[in-house]
Order: C-alpha cells, then sequence, then structure tokens
C-alpha cells in the first residue's frame, strides 16, 4: 500500500508492508503543483517491481463525498482521479487529523512523552492538536469513531492588551484573525514581525532562541502559552478523559523547550488559565507524540478494522 501524509510545508510519501514503513521520503509541498505530482515523483524516485493498488491518503484539509481540498494550498484531490491517474483499486481519503486519531492505538510509550499526568485511566475520548503550517484538532470518541475538524479556523480569543493588538495587525496583513494565524508554524513568523517588525522564518527564531537570543525566547514563551490555552480550551470542550495528544511542526521545534521546567511552566501557565476549572483540569494527561509519522499509523488502522 501506498501511504501519504500531504501537509502544507512537507509531504511524506513511503509503502506500508507487513505493518512496516518502507522507503519513506519527505519532500516540500510547495514544490509541487498538486497531490498527483507528488505521486508520480515518488514512484519516478523509488523502484518497486510493482506498483501498489492501493492507497492511503491524509491531506492537510477537509474530505467530503471523495473529495478533498488542501487548506493551505489551494489544492484539490479525488478518488476518482487517484484512480484515474494510478490506476488504484482502492483509495482511502482522510483528513490527516482523521488519520492521526485513527492510528493512536498504534502509538506505544515509546512514542509518547508525558508533559502532564493525568487522573484517570479511560481510553476515550482523546484529543489531538497538531499545530504545524496550520492548526490541526481532532476528536477520537471511541475505537474508530473519529471527529474531524477545522477548528483551528475558529476565532482567536484575545485575553491580554498586546494580543488585541495582535489581532488587529492580522488585519492589516489581510490574514485571517482565526487561532491559526496565533499558533503555527506561520505564527511564530507573525509574532516575531508584530513585536519586532523584521521577518524570519521559524526555524531561524527556533534557532536564535536555542541559543538565548531574548527577542526569539520571547516568542517561544508566547506559543507556549497560547499552546497552553487553546489546549485547555479543547480540554474543557470534549473532557479527553483518554488525553491530549500533541504533534505538528510547531511541537517539533517547542519540544528542546518543553523539557525544561521553565518552559514546561509557561505551557502549563497558559493550560490552568481559569483557576475555577482546575479541578477538571487537572483530570486529563497531556502527552507529545514523538513518533516520526504518526498520520501514516491511520493505515494500520484502516487495514485492520477491514
Amino acid at each position: 500500500m501506498l501511504v501519504a501524509d500531504i501537509g502544507g510545508t512537507n509531504s511524506r510519501i513511503g509503502i506500508l508492508k507487513d505493518r512496516e514503513f518502507l522507503n519513506i521520503k519527505v519532500y516540500p509541498s510547495k514544490e509541487h503543483q498538486n497531490v498527483y505530482s507528488i505521486i508520480e515523483r515518488y514512484f519516478s524516485e523509488v523502484f518497486l517491481e510493482n506498483l501498489p493498488e492501493k492507497v492511503y491518503l491524509a491531506v492537510a484539509g477537509p474530505v467530503f463525498e471523495d473529495k478533498a481540498k488542501l487548506t493551505n494550498l489551494g489544492w484539490e484531490v479525488s478518488v476518482k482521479e487517484l484512480k484515474k491517474k494510478f490506476n488504484f483499486k482502492e483509495v482511502f481519503l482522510v483528513n490527516d487529523l482523521y488519520g492521526l486519531a485513527l492510528g493512536s492505538s498504534f502509538l506505544s510509550n515509546k512514542d509518547l512523552k508525558t508533559l502532564k499526568k493525568g487522573k484517570t485511566k479511560k481510553k476515550f475520548p482523546r484529543v489531538f492538536l497538531a499545530p504545524g503550517t496550520g492548526l490541526g484538532i481532532s476528536v477520537l470518541i471511541d475505537e474508530g469513531i473519529v471527529l474531524p475538524s477545522e477548528n483551528g479556523h475558529t476565532p482567536f480569543c484575545p485575553l491580554k492588551k498586546e494580543e488585541y493588538a495582535f489581532l488587529e495587525y492580522l488585519g492589516t496583513l489581510n490574514e485571517e484573525k482565526c487561532w491559526e494565524k496565533a499558533l503555527s508554524g506561520k505564527a511564530v513568523s507573525l509574532w516575531y514581525q508584530f513585536y519586532f517588525n523584521q521577518t524570519l522564518s521559524p526555524e531561524e527564531i527556533f534557532n536564535l532562541a536555542k541559543k538565548g537570543e531574548e527577542k526569539a525566547l520571547k516568542i517561544v514563551e508566547t506559543m507556549l502559552e497560547l499552546l497552553g490555552r487553546k489546549t485547555s480550551e479543547l480540554a474543557l470542550t470534549f473532557l479527553p478523559e483518554g488525553g491530549i495528544y500533541l504533534t505538528g511542526g510547531l511541537i517539533a521545534g517547542l519540544k528542546e523547550f518543553l523539557a525544561k521546567n521553565n518552559f514546561l511552566d509557561k505551557f502549563l501557565t497558559g493550560y490552568f488559565n481559569n483557576p475555577k476549572m482546575d479541578f477538571l483540569l487537572e483530570r486529563f494527561p497531556i502527552k507529545l507524540i514523538t513518533h516520526p509519522y504518526p498520520v501514516l499509523l491511520g493505515a494500520l488502522a484502516i487495514l485492520r478494522n477491514r
């Protein structure tokens, strides 16, 4: 089976055989015109005795009626066109956070790092929060039952004077005034522009922060507090006694900082921002996903459930 996770920044594509991922390639998404050209490139670069007849395709955008639109790339993809172009007999086209939630039962303890212990041993529901190019969110209600969402596009709710100013700044840039623009890879650069009137990439900002540069550290602290607040919002919305799971490109950039108590405290300050509800927020464990291809695990779940 061909498996692919098509994100706004990077696309991961490989082969699933005997429950093992093989020949994984990572391509910058914007080097391509569409999903089909990524698959074509992969087939041209990787020798396969026989082309796969099945494909699992997880994309960063909503999926309806066997069609998907990738929100931050503007691409469209359909089951019909995939079958026509590549002679696939079976196509499993899913939202990326749907695939992440579906495949989460294949995560082992070594694929997870606990940020906050919980007070419940229930398995469900679970919430998945993945800030990357965008801000993906889904809920695993029970085994095999997933509620995908586009919650990252809901309006950002400022609580501080500078956050109200940031919201106005987004307006001057004709940017969407949503959570995705406040908490994502792109948001790292937007906050830096807002505070310091200078444009740097998220990678440049994180590298400066690792060297102790004060302005970059301010952005890291902003991201951690907002991550905590968004996690808290989802906790109170879904009461996820199975836990809250964090992954995505932004989380990868913050991982090193979350290992240090002073930065972890910033995240927890954001999470416990409503003292009235601490008794409830304490119940839910929060875990970091460290598996390199967690979205691709959804393919294992689909094959198991057939």
